[in-house]
């Protein structure tokens, strides 16, 4: 009976390592100083409970993406800096899947492209990248530390060593005529809101089951807001058609059925492929929008697109 209180004991013991080691696993991503920097004491972690007390005011973004931890590093010169409060600040952010790390990337994706992580991009002492799981901000507060940025990036993409996928949803958006940099992945309401806010929209009935792209396509003088939407089951995705189409209704559809008129959007047009609804807004040409709205069902279905646009000549 002592020699299984010994066992049980050691075993307990390994269980606690092994959940202490789970919870720092984010740290041990972050990179070492190099050369002229050094750690402003211990990083600093946050998960769900306590993001507010880090960011108050943009928690809930990171939150519609299924967050689940980040950790924190600040470095600071190692010699006396004659410019105050001169630091470079390193945020590893832990998703719970790729795809969410793709999506809250895409929100951040102005700048020059850079080969680190899948996918990088760098604009005025800022380098963020995603890999896997993680999206990766790095922040100089004041310039002149590019190549210290970039050094430290190249570390920790070299300590995530797994490559993540991008969501399936963005396999169906074709390339022609995208504009490119333009393509966002998100779930929830509350991004749609503040990359595209449309009162009807919020009729859409989204959520963590549902996964979305917004994207920008230019189409002869037509520059075209697509919004994809993948729900659960056919059903809910006709039923949320369905109650998105009254508010047109009464004003009359134009020459198809799949086109409308909105005050706030002007022309627009709506499909249903399986269980994808498509919405292309902003159109000023029937035949561009029509176009639009074939080849994303095609692509949705595997097939190709019954309509051709105004013109081919994609800008």
């Amino acid at each position: 009976m002592k020699s299984l209180k010994i066992i049980l004991l050691i075993c307990l013991c390994w269980l606690i390592s092994d959940v202490a080691v789970g919870s720092d696993s984010l740290s041990l991503l972050l990179p070492s100083p190099e050369d002229g920097w050094k750690k402003a004491g211990a990083p600093e972690m946050y998960d769900r409970r306590n993001l507010f007390d880090y960011i108050d005011g943009g928690a809930e973004l990171f939150l519609a993406y299924d967050f689940q931890k980040v950790a924190v590093q600040k470095f600071i010169p190692t010699r006396h800096d004659s410019i105050e409060d001169r630091a470079i600040i390193v945020e590893i952010w832990q998703m719970k899947s790729s795809a969410d790390a793709f999506g809250i990337f895409s929100l951040e994706q102005d700048g020059e492209t850079v080969k680190i992580g899948q996918s990088g991009v760098y604009n005025d002492g800022l380098l963020r990248f995603w890999k896997d799981a993680f999206f990766v901000k790095i922040l100089e507060t004041v310039g002149g530390a590019k190549e210290t940025i970039f050094q430290l990036g190249g570390k920790i993409d070299l300590k995530i060593q797994k490559e993540g996928n991008l969501p399936l949803l963005m396999q169906k958006v074709p390339s022609d005529s995208l504009v490119p940099g333009s393509v966002y992945f998100f779930h929830k309401q509350i991004i749609l809101n503040d990359l595209f806010p449309f009162s009807n929209l919020d009729m859409l009935g989204l959520g963590t089951e549902t996964d979305c792209v917004l994207a920008d396509f230019r189409v002869c003088e037509d520059h075209l807001k697509l919004l994809l939407i993948q729900y659960p089951d056919t059903a809910k995705a006709k039923n949320v058609k369905d109650k998105l189409k009254e508010p047109f209704l009464a004003k009359g559809a134009l020459a198809s059925d799949k086109l409308f008129v909105s005050k706030e959007k002007g022309l627009m047009g709506m499909d249903l492929s399986q269980n994808s609804l498509i919405l292309v807004f902003n159109g000023r040409n029937k035949q561009n929008i029509l176009w639009l709205l074939s080849y994303m069902k095609g692509s949705v279905e595997g097939k190709e697109s019954q309509f051709e646009p105004k013109c081919f000549r994609f800008r």
